[in-house]
């Protein structure tokens, strides 16, 4: 069985249960189950599966390929990762990682936004003009495609200093509340922001603690790693590390 059927027969088996037994829990699906349209109308099991499996799949490659980027710049960078170890054996001793820990994984954190900034999930964004405007001095028209590139912004030396360099430390005086909008946007912004910005950071930074807790991963090679730019931005040939337990 294909990886997309077992999602799909797991989807359907929870939408099963759901229409079976209706609740009004707050998850995802049941919030998705009890919509109604301007007519009362309810969501089809097809536009349900649909719904949650863009949930899962968008949010399970972007979260991957921020984490497998992370790995790789901490092996590359020896003192954030002792860093971010001291911090862990600090919070968390020898437990496992959870949401009670979030607010005091301040180092941690800082540690994926670096990465974000330095290998965002998302290369690149596009909109459509609706009506002739001025951008900079460049009179734009109707119907034109726009493109903005988080890789660009994010390296942008204006607003960090030494742009190539790995450095958590620049986000410890809450750097993305004094940078002007859009200058770092690795979840997109304005109205179309990922609606799932706040799970993903959650989520990114908690698997990071659980697997940096438990093993070290230092590159099997120190060859250039080179970032492929498809949907999401992903190593071209994947990451080869070696892994040791802590």
């Amino acid at each position: 069985m294909s990886a997309i059927a077992q999602i799909d027969r797991a989807i359907y088996e929870s939408i099963k249960q759901k229409r079976k037994n209706p609740d009004n829990s707050g998850d995802l699906l049941s919030l998705l189950a009890n919509a109604e349209d301007e007519n009362g109308g309810k969501m089809s099991e097809q536009q349900l599966r649909d719904e949650a499996a863009t949930m899962i799949l968008a949010g399970h490659e972007t979260t991957a390929n921020t984490l497998c980027w992370t790995l790789m710049l901490l092996s590359r960078n020896p003192q954030v990762r002792a860093k971010l170890q001291q911090e862990l054996e600090e919070v968390l001793s020898n437990k496992k990682p959870t949401f009670a820990d979030y607010s005091r994984l301040k180092y941690t954190k800082m540690v994926i936004k670096e990465s974000m900034r330095l290998y965002p999930a998302v290369r690149e964004l596009s909109r459509q003009v609706s009506q002739d405007c001025e951008l900079g001095g460049y009179k734009i028209p109707a119907g034109c495609i726009l493109i903005m590139s988080q890789w660009v912004m994010h390296r942008n030396s204006d607003y960090f200093p030494n742009p190539e360099m790995f450095n958590p430390q620049r986000w410890a005086k809450d750097l993305e509340t004094q940078l002007p909008k859009g200058v770092y946007f690795p979840f997109g912004d304005g109205q179309r922001v990922c609606i799932g910005k706040g799970f993903a950071l959650l989520e990114a930074v908690l698997l990071l603690a659980a697997i940096a807790q438990k093993f070290e991963l230092n590159l099997l090679s120190n060859d250039p790693i080179i970032p492929q730019p498809s949907i999401t931005l992903r190593p071209e040939k994947g990451i080869k590390v070696i892994l040791k337990k802590r």
